[in-house]
């Protein structure tokens, strides 16, 4: 049930991403939604489901974008395992490890997008420029993942709760 409560998530956020996401004027940077998703399951359940929720995000988001197939899935997934690599507890408590992680992770993604797009012979703007848009989504991935992770954390609870059979 934990893994239907992800994939609604993470189609939600890929359809949020790909329909809203070009448009938004706050900064040269956008949002990654489905990777705040997937930083944030795997922050709250561990390096397993991160990877795999991580893969999921990464199959949705190639389904409604026009990159390379199977690009975003090996990078979610890859993500979503060494996000979620560090003990739970470890994010419990501790905002600056929290949004630092989102951050680098963020920083780690577009820089291996950029790197997978070049090598497949796409061409591309400078890698500065890359950074110039990076950037300022580390800084609103970082914004969104604790109300995101605060989202998921009650819903798996709530389903903790609901699937649970008490005598």
């Amino acid at each position: 049930m934990r893994f239907a409560v992800a994939a609604g998530l993470l189609a939600f956020a890929a359809l949020l991403q790909s329909v809203l996401g070009p448009t938004l004027p706050v900064v040269r940077g956008r949002p990654d939604f489905v990777l705040v998703v997937v930083l944030a399951w795997a922050m709250l359940r561990g390096s397993g489901e991160g990877a795999a929720v991580g893969f999921l995000g990464g199959l949705l988001l190639d389904s409604v974008t026009y990159t390379s197939f199977g690009i975003n899935t090996a990078l979610f997934g890859l993500i979503g395992y060494a996000t979620g690599l560090p003990e739970v507890s470890a994010y419990r408590g501790n905002l600056p490890y929290f949004l630092g992680v989102t951050v680098i992770a963020t920083l780690v993604y577009h820089t291996l997008s950029f790197l997978a797009l070049q090598a497949l012979g796409n061409s591309m703007p400078p890698l500065i420029e890359t950074y110039a848009t990076a950037l300022p989504a580390a800084i609103l991935n970082a914004v969104l993942v604790p109300p995101t992770f605060i989202v998921c954390r009650r819903l798996v609870r709530a389903l903790a709760g609901w699937t649970q059979l008490r005598l």
